[in-house]
C-alpha cells in the first residue's frame, strides 16, 4: 500500500513539472506588447579618441574623451512606435533646458526579448541611430547599446537603461508634489573645468542629503571631493517642481559658493528613485559652463 502511495506522489509531481516547465519557458517569449508602456531611461557612455599629447599626470593615459549622458522618458505603443523626450550632454555640447523630442520605431522584435529600435537626433544633418535592446523582467526594464550611428559622432558608445513606470500606451499623469516629498540621498558624478588660460579639468563627486517638503522646498548638506580637494561639506537649499508625467526641475542653491545649478530629471518607482542631469546653468551659455559632464541618481531614504 505504501509503495502505491509513493508511486502516485511521484506521478503527480512529474505531471506538475510537465506543466511547470513550458510555463516557465513561456515567460521568456516577448512581443511588441511586452514593450508597451512608459519608460524612464538614461544613457551613459563616452567618445574616446587616442591622442599623442603627454598626460598631465604620469599614471593617466593620453586620450581625448568626451563623456556622454542623457536622461529622458518615452512611451511605447503595442504597434512598436514611441514618443518622448530627453535631455543630453556630450563633451562641450549641452542640449539646454528644453527637452529634445524623441520618436522611436522598433524595427526588430524577437521572441527571446531582444530587438532593435531606431530614431533620429536633430542636427545639420540629422543623425540616425539604431540600438540593440534586451528586455528583462517581463518588459519592466530594457538595456541597450548603439549598433550604428549615421551623420553623428561615430566613436560614441553607451549603455542605456530603462525602467517602466506605466504599462499603457498613454503617458502617466499621476506625479505631483507628493512624489518628491521625503528625505533623499543623491549621488552625483561630475567633470568640472575651470576658466583659466590653461583650464584644468577635475573629476568631482557629491553626496547630497536633502529633506523635501510637500511644497517642493528642500534643505540639506552637500559632501564633495573635487579633484585633489576632499572633506568639503556645505549647506544647500533648493526647490523641486514635479510635472504630471514624472519629469521635474531641480534648482540647487549653494550659498557658500554663490552658485545655483538647475537640473532636469525623471522620477520612477513611485518617487522612490530618480535620474537627473544637474548641469544646466541658466546664466551661462553652453560653451562657458564649468560643469562639462554630470549625472545624478537619487533614492528616497525616509518619509
Amino acid at each position: 500500500m505504501r509503495t502505491r502511495i509513493t508511486a502516485l506522489v511521484i506521478v503527480s509531481l512529474l505531471a506538475c513539472l510537465s506543466f511547470a516547465v513550458p510555463a516557465a519557458r513561456a515567460r521568456g517569449t516577448c512581443s511588441l506588447k511586452t514593450f508597451e508602456g512608459t519608460y524612464v531611461f538614461y544613457d551613459r557612455g563616452s567618445s574616446s579618441i587616442v591622442d599623442t599629447t603627454v598626460a598631465l599626470y604620469p599614471l593617466h593615459w593620453s586620450a581625448a574623451i568626451a563623456p556622454f549622458v542623457t536622461v529622458g522618458e518615452v512611451t511605447v505603443t503595442s504597434e512598436g512606435v514611441g514618443d518622448g523626450f530627453y535631455w543630453m550632454r556630450v563633451g562641450s555640447l549641452n542640449g539646454g533646458f528644453d527637452p529634445v523630442p524623441l520618436h522611436v520605431t522598433i524595427t526588430e522584435m524577437n521572441g527571446d526579448c531582444t530587438g532593435k529600435f531606431s530614431y533620429t537626433v536633430p542636427g545639420t544633418p540629422p543623425a540616425t541611430i539604431e540600438e540593440r535592446f534586451i528586455l528583462t523582467d517581463d518588459g519592466r526594464e530594457f538595456h541597450s547599446l548603439p549598433t550604428s550611428i549615421t551623420n553623428g559622432v561615430t566613436t560614441l558608445v553607451w549603455i542605456g537603461t530603462g525602467h517602466r513606470i506605466h504599462k499603457s500606451s498613454e503617458p502617466p499623469k499621476f506625479c505631483g508634489p507628493q512624489t518628491a516629498q521625503g528625505s533623499y540621498l543623491t549621488s552625483v558624478e561630475n567633470i568640472v573645468e575651470f576658466n583659466a588660460p590653461t583650464p584644468p579639468a577635475f573629476a568631482d563627486v557629491l553626496l547630497l542629503r536633502t529633506d523635501v517638503s510637500m511644497a517642493g522646498d528642500y534643505t540639506g548638506t552637500m559632501y564633495e571631493k573635487l579633484g585633489p580637494d576632499g572633506g568639503i561639506q556645505l549647506p544647500v537649499s533648493g526647490t523641486i517642481t514635479v510635472n504630471p508625467d514624472c519629469s521635474f526641475t531641480n534648482t540647487l542653491n549653494i550659498p557658500a559658493l554663490g552658485a545655483s545649478i538647475v537640473g532636469k530629471g525623471v522620477y520612477f518607482n513611485e518617487g522612490k528613485e530618480y535620474y537627473m542631469m544637474p548641469l544646466l546653468n541658466p546664466d551661462l551659455p553652453a560653451d562657458q559652463q564649468g560643469i562639462k559632464y554630470s549625472f545624478a541618481r537619487g533614492t528616497r531614504i525616509g518619509e
